[in-house]
């Protein structure tokens, strides 16, 4: 049999440790409420990520900055035990290695604070110097995400400009879209619902991930119209899609599933049925093996199916990488992809 070639996954994010804290109640403003107990763990959208796509099978890079702490040591050691390549992972003198702290209600919603930390010392330059020792190819998809300095992102699109390497950003936490001036390749957009509206002004999440992918009309300020997403006023997002600067949008919706724009289609892409504990890096899960399914040449659609069934299974056990799926533990992906 012939083997098909794949691609690499290449990570620029963030790296840290989490702590967490499982609540009766997520506190109000100005409440105390007392923790059951406490637990520590290894985090940031960048490492959860990665572990994620090494796990689903992809050969996968990291490119971040740690502390030169003990927490900057015991996560390079996760990273590696999980097959991560941490060679692109540099060390600050100074600044302690990022730390979240994460709190879960009974129902497994949370809220999170994160201190960056090392995350926040990353530098363009010091992308453009990995990118360019990794000669990303044709097949490898270069994964990025809001945790690192706009700047990174922005060497990132400098980058792969002009190469054929897929490009997806996670727009987590949410803030403006990649800038990639007005000849620039834009990436595959992955966002939840609650960041889609945040980025679209949109008033419903169709109408949100077609603004993303370019093919949708921005609300203006006047309520008649405005930006379609890819910077113009006019309303061609279609054209710009055509002219490969957009790549795209998947929206995630927890429960219900997600939504990929892409080609001038929409569609719904259901997710199984699963008791939830903790709903804390299960986004990142779902990137992580959406960009490993895309590196092996997986369509759009297919991959994103396969996530949203990586992102359910993540959800079932404590913590960022509580329940870190393999290709085996999916099984089929759940039935009813709509077009809408």
């Amino acid at each position: 049999m012939k083997l098909l070639p794949v691609g690499r996954v290449v990570v620029i994010g963030s790296v840290n440790t989490d702590r967490i804290l499982r609540c009766p109640v997520l506190p109000a403003p100005g409440e105390t409420v007392l923790a059951a107990d406490a637990t520590r763990g290894f985090g940031g959208k960048g490492a959860n990520q990665a572990v994620a796509a090494a796990r689903m099978g992809a050969a996968t890079h990291l490119v971040a900055k740690v502390g030169g702490d003990a927490d900057g040591r015991a996560a390079l050691a996760d990273l590696q035990g999980a097959e991560v390549e941490t060679g692109a992972v540099l060390t600050h003198p100074d600044a302690p290695t990022g730390e979240a702290i994460v709190m879960v209600d009974p129902g497994g919603e949370n809220s999170i604070v994160v201190v960056p930390g090392a995350n926040a010392h990353l530098t363009a330059a010091e992308v453009t110097a990995a990118l360019a020792a990794l000669r990303p190819r044709p097949l490898d998809v270069v994964l990025t995400s809001g945790e690192v300095p706009a700047e990174c992102i922005r060497a990132t699109a400098a980058a792969l400009a002009g190469t054929d390497t897929r490009w997806v950003h996670n727009a987590a936490p949410a803030g403006a879209l990649p800038d990639t001036g007005p000849a620039g390749r834009r990436p595959l957009i992955v966002a939840n619902a609650v960041e889609a509206r945040q980025l679209t002004g949109a008033p419903t999440v169709e109408e949100a991930a077609r603004i993303l992918a370019g093919t949708g009309h921005r609300p203006g300020r006047d309520g008649r119209g405005g930006t379609d997403g890819t910077g113009s006023t006019d309303g061609t997002g279609s054209a710009a899609a055509r002219s490969g600067r957009v790549a795209g949008a998947v929206l995630t919706l927890g429960a219900d599933g997600a939504l990929v724009a892409a080609d001038g289609r929409l569609t719904r892409l259901p997710a199984p049925a699963v008791r939830v504990v903790d709903t804390t890096g299960a986004g990142d899960v779902f990137c992580g093996a959406l960009a490993a399914g895309l590196a092996r040449g997986t369509a759009l659609p297919e991959a994103a199916a396969a996530a949203v069934a990586a992102g359910a299974f993540a959800v079932t056990a404590l913590g960022a990488r509580g329940a870190l799926p393999r290709p085996a533990d999916l099984g089929p992906t759940a039935p009813g992809a709509t077009d809408l």
